[in-house]
């Protein structure tokens, strides 16, 4: 309207946020109006927000509520009787713009503010018949009409049918086992089996249907547990599908493997008494240790890292599977390796019995384990024996059948070096965390579940040589100005709640306890520690230019790391999954011995290393021993809810 329209107490209609709103004007102030609502509110608004004025309204404060009603109702009503198809029908063919006046004027057959008002709002509302051109509107052509209302009814449909499938999702995961009916989910199953055998592509709009559907397990789980309770699961184990796991390797991958060969030829190390120990169902062995003792009380240990970068040429086609995978994944149905068989395995992996390529780290420990010197060099060595774990234990503690042969005192010198060693860090403030973990496997339907103990002496002894080995590494780099990724944490605030960061600087380890610190003691599982792993042997194999430059590492590394940590992810959902649905079989309506967390607020079941929320407890303190029972345990969701029953008996509560 014009800018100098006198409104002083008139009934008008502004434009607030895509709507008209009627109030009264009570006062003018330049470019500003003062108005009062419908509810008595005043407010200030610009004045080129009012479209329309009702001159025709005479009303003051005290009867504006009920003259705004009355204007309602003249609305609703002219609203109900609009038709813009209608309406465009009548105007299509004249090509020319329309003010909101006319168009109502031939709609309803007269002019007036409400007919006009009821147009304006209808036509800021339509994107099907009218294009608006600032307060004017043109009428589409028919071409342009069916267009959209094709799309529209696209959108429609998707919308119903998206609708229809989010509570067809929903009724199907909360009914428990119970399978659905094969004709109410037919289709569904189809679009489900489409969505899990495409990991790389799968359909944005289904993930965010699913998503929206159940909140609490990702989408992939989702489609996977709706096909299994229909039995149409897709082939392969649970977990490889939900994650999209890429099991094989590609055709050049696998020649390039089964073609390898090592090069250069490496010297042969005397390291007797070489050995490994592994879990028993190990078959990617990537390290070795050998020692002997020194006539001053200290020794010499020697931490031997399968040399894969002699196999895994940079840039082939086994190295770009290796990049896109970031490491092995480890989870209770299968193993998907990083590497091709025949190199994890078999050439690169260190097995007792056979000289294999190793990137070694030398050390000279002083009686109270102090580092005197050190070295690092690619070298071959022969591989003595292979122990488990157990047969390690057995050792250390002189129980062992052959606790008399080399094998066995190998580990007991190494264990009272490692012993020295974890004392310094833990006195150098670093974080020892020692935690049981599930250790489950599945077979034919059946779960295999047993607690390994991550402080067992020799996992403790094996862990310190690694990190020994991996600080040794990270302090050569830096004094030969190596460009490599060290792993670094700032010693204040909580270490347990503070993630270690990548830096292509040296910076202090507080959690390890340690001045340097990297990771390249794996390279077979991964590829982190591949990568840094050519850095080293470029930078000793005289003064070779590294492969890979400061940027192009991070990024690299970045890569690398973010495919670990989804695997890594996959892994923790998977043991969860697998270790309730085991308690789901051998644990409910008995009870259990737990171990309180967090001041009642969870427990953790001894016999699975497994927490859950715990509800009926009192007033109980964290590590108080108590008794449970399992009260809702659902796998699909990794939710455990433990019901307290009381303290274990013949032990007060709050004490061990």
């Amino acid at each position: 309207m014009a800018a100098n329209t006198k409104y002083l107490g008139d009934v008008v209609e502004y434009l607030d946020e895509g709507r008209l709103r009627p109030a009264l004007v009570v006062r003018e102030q330049g470019a500003q109006l003062a108005i009062i609502e419908a509810g008595g509110r005043e407010r200030t608004i610009a004045r080129d927000l009012v479209l329309l004025r009702h001159p025709e309204l005479k009303t003051s404060r005290e009867n504006l509520a009920e003259t705004l009603t009355l204007l309602g109702d003249e609305r609703t009503r002219l609203a109900a009787e609009l038709d813009l198809n209608l309406l465009w029908e009548i105007v299509h063919e004249q090509g020319r713009n329309f003010s909101a006046d006319e168009l109502a004027e031939l709609f309803f057959g007269r002019r007036s503010a409400t007919a006009t008002s009821v147009m304006f709002e209808a036509l800021f509302n339509d994107s099907l018949y009218f294009v608006r051109r600032h307060m004017e509107f043109l009428a589409r052509s028919p071409e342009q009409v069916e267009r959209l209302r094709v799309q529209y009814d696209k959108v429609r449909l998707r919308s119903e049918s998206s609708r229809k499938t989010r509570t067809l999702v929903r009724g199907i995961l909360e009914q428990g086992l119970r399978p659905p009916p094969p004709e109410e989910v037919g289709p569904l199953a189809a679009e489900l089996t489409r969505y899990l055998e495409n990991p790389f592509t799968r359909n944005r709009e289904f993930t965010a249907i699913l998503e929206s559907s159940v909140s609490d397990i990702t989408p992939a789980e989702a489609a996977y547990e709706i096909l299994e309770r229909a039995g149409a699961a897709p082939p392969g184990p649970r977990f490889v599908v939900i994650g999209g796991v890429r099991t094989e390797f590609s055709e050049a991958a696998q020649l390039e493997a089964q073609r390898v060969a090592t090069s250069p030829e490496r010297r042969l190390e005397d390291a007797e008494g070489a050995v490994t120990i592994d879990d028993e169902d190990t078959v990617e062995i990537d390290d070795a240790i050998s020692c002997e003792p020194l006539a001053d009380g200290g020794m010499r240990v020697r931490v031997h890292i399968a040399l894969v970068a002699d196999f895994v040429p940079k840039g082939g086609p086994m190295d770009k599977e290796a990049a896109a995978r970031g490491a092995t994944v480890y989870l209770p149905e299968a193993t998907i390796r990083m590497l091709p068989d025949s190199v994890a395995c078999n050439a690169a992996s260190l097995i007792a019995g056979h000289q294999k390529h190793v990137l070694t780290t030398d050390v000279l420990l002083s009686g109270t384990g102090e580092i005197l010197e050190y070295s690092i060099y690619p070298a071959k060595v022969r591989i003595s024996a292979r122990l488990s774990y157990d047969q390690a234990d057995a050792f250390i503690a002189g129980t062992g059948i052959e606790a008399s042969n080399g094998a066995a005192g190998t580990v007991r010198l190494v264990y009272e070096a490692a012993i020295k060693l974890r004392e310094k860090r833990r006195a150098s403030g670093a974080l020892l965390v020692q935690r049981r973990e599930p250790k489950i496997k599945v077979s034919g339907g059946e779960i295999e579940f047993r607690l390994l103990d991550t402080s067992s002496p020799s996992r403790e002894l094996v862990a310190e040589f690694m990190v020994l080995s991996n600080h040794v590494a990270a302090r050569f780099a830096a004094e030969n100005r190596i460009p490599i990724i060290y792993r670094v944490q700032p010693g204040s605030g909580d270490l347990a709640m503070q993630r270690p960061r990548l830096s292509l600087y040296p910076e202090y380890h507080a959690g390890i306890g340690l001045d340097y610190y990297t990771q390249v003691s794996s390279p077979i599982r991964r590829y982190m520690d591949l990568v840094l792993q050519r850095q080293l042997l470029a930078a000793l194999s005289n003064g070779s230019s590294p492969p890979y430059e400061a940027e192009e590492l991070l990024a690299v590394l970045a890569t690398a790391e973010n495919a670990e940590a989804e695997g890594k992810e996959l892994e923790r959902r998977a043991r969860r999954y697998w270790t309730l649905r085991y308690l789901e079989l051998q644990a409910l309506n008995r009870p259990l011995k737990a171990t309180v967390l967090r001041d009642g607020a969870s427990a953790e079941l001894d016999d699975y290393a497994v927490r859950g929320s715990l509800h009926g407890a009192p007033n109980v303190p964290s590590r108080a021993p108590i008794l449970v029972q399992i009260a809702r345990v659902e796998p699909v969701r990794g939710a455990l809810a433990l019901e307290y029953l009381g303290p274990t008996p013949g032990i007060a509560e709050g004490a061990r």
